[in-house]
């Protein structure tokens, strides 16, 4: 589903207040359920449709399709994933830079491409709800992906509150 008009520009607003407050990026986030060709494309169109939207503030965007860690057919939906933004990543102009920000693979090294790729900043790995032992481990095996601390800065924190 892309974007309604008012949608846009609720998203203008917004991207234009962030680069008033100096703000690098900004990210949304889909998520991906089965290794459909049909949805994991609307996914990954939907995503670079905002994603443009947020280049054309001067900002960031943090592209964030995650596979569930629970998908069935995971793989397939990883490899139709990175099919997909492969597909988006080459049409962007060189100017256009974003970020990814991937569940961790079944499959080493399968985003290694996105990586390397000329438009990307940085991959970064969204644990997706594995054990944080596991999820190192698995990241330990993908070159080049970036560990995400959202969880990992909660998880057995404490907080002190006054």
């Amino acid at each position: 589903m892309l974007l309604r008009p008012y949608q846009r520009a609720s998203l203008d607003a917004l991207c234009e207040r962030a680069v008033g407050k100096g703000v690098f990026g900004t990210k949304m986030r889909s998520v991906i359920k089965l290794g459909d060709a049909a949805g994991v494309t609307a996914v990954v169109d939907q995503q670079f449709e905002v994603g443009k939207q947020i280049l054309g503030h001067g900002l960031v965007p943090i592209i964030e399709p995650e596979v569930d860690i629970k998908t069935p057919n995971k793989d397939k939906a990883e490899d139709l994933l990175k099919a997909a933004i492969m597909k988006e990543l080459n049409a962007l102009n060189p100017q256009q830079l974003v970020m990814l920000k991937l569940t961790i693979p079944d499959h080493d090294n399968l985003y290694a491409d996105c990586v390397k790729h000329k438009n990307v900043l940085r991959v970064v790995a969204l644990s997706g709800g594995y054990p944080r032992e596991d999820a190192n481990k698995r990241l330990a095996r993908n070159l080049g992906m970036t560990a995400s601390f959202s969880r990992a800065l909660a998880v057995g924190a404490s907080f002190l509150i006054w």
